[in-house]
C-alpha cells in the first residue's frame, strides 16, 4: 500500500521514487529491482522510501491510480463535448489519451502486472454502475460480469496496441473496433 502525506516533500519524493523506477526498469527486470537499488537511484533515503511505500509494487500502483484518475478526468471532459452514445465510447478517448500516457502501461507490462491495470479500470468504473445499469439495461445481479468483460477488452485493447508501438491512430484504432461491435461480433466469433 502507498500512503503518501498531502505535502510537497513526500509528493516530489514520491515522483522521484517513481521515476527512479521506471530507469531502472529500463535497466534490469522488475523482480531484480531492490529497495537499495531504488533509494540510491531516486536518491532519497530508506526511510523516505518506507514512510510512503510499503513495497516496490506501491509505486506502480501510485502511479497507476494517478494516470487512471487523470484518464477518467480526461473522458469526462471528452464525452461532455461528444453527442453519440456509443457502447465503446470510452474506447476513443482512452486510447487518444494513452497514446502520449502510456509510460505506466508499459512499466506493469514489464513488472507482468497487468492486473493493476484491470483493477484500476474497475475501481474507476464503479461510481458509476447505477447510471451503467440504468443506461446499458443491464440487470444489477450481471454488473460484475459486464464489468470484467469491459475491463478485459479494454486492458487488451490497450496492451495489444502498445505491444505494437501504437501503429495505429487512437481513433483509426477506435473506428475499426467499434465496428467489429456494431457488426455484433459475438463470443462465439472470438472464441
Amino acid at each position: 500500500m502507498y500512503h503518501i502525506k498531502n505535502d510537497q516533500r513526500a509528493i516530489r519524493s514520491s515522483q522521484l521514487l517513481y521515476e527512479a523506477l521506471a530507469g531502472l526498469m529500463r535497466e534490469k527486470s522488475f523482480d531484480t529491482i531492490t529497495v537499495t537499488d531504488l533509494v540510491e537511484a531516486a536518491q532519497v533515503g530508506r526511510t523516505t522510501f518506507y514512510r510512503n511505500f510499503d513495497s516496490i509494487e506501491d509505486i506502480l500502483h501510485m502511479r497507476c491510480d494517478q494516470t487512471f484518475d487523470e484518464l477518467i478526468s480526461y473522458t469526462k471532459s471528452y464525452l461532455q463535448k461528444q453527442t453519440s452514445e456509443a457502447p465503446m465510447g470510452m474506447l476513443k478517448p482512452m486510447l487518444r489519451y494513452f497514446y502520449l500516457h502510456s509510460d505506466i502501461i508499459e512499466l506493469l507490462m514489464a513488472a507482468r502486472r497487468i492486473d493493476m491495470i484491470q483493477d484500476a479500470f474497475r475501481a474507476r468504473m464503479e461510481p458509476f454502475k447505477a447510471e451503467l445499469v440504468a443506461r446499458q439495461g443491464i440487470a444489477e445481479e450481471f454488473f460484475d460480469y459486464a464489468m470484467a468483460i469491459r475491463t478485459g477488452v479494454m486492458t487488451n485493447i490497450l496492451i495489444q496496441w502498445i505491444k505494437t508501438d501504437k501503429r495505429q491512430a487512437p481513433d483509426d484504432l477506435a473506428d475499426a473496433v467499434s465496428e467489429m461491435f456494431r457488426n455484433r461480433v459475438t463470443l462465439d466469433q472470438l472464441l
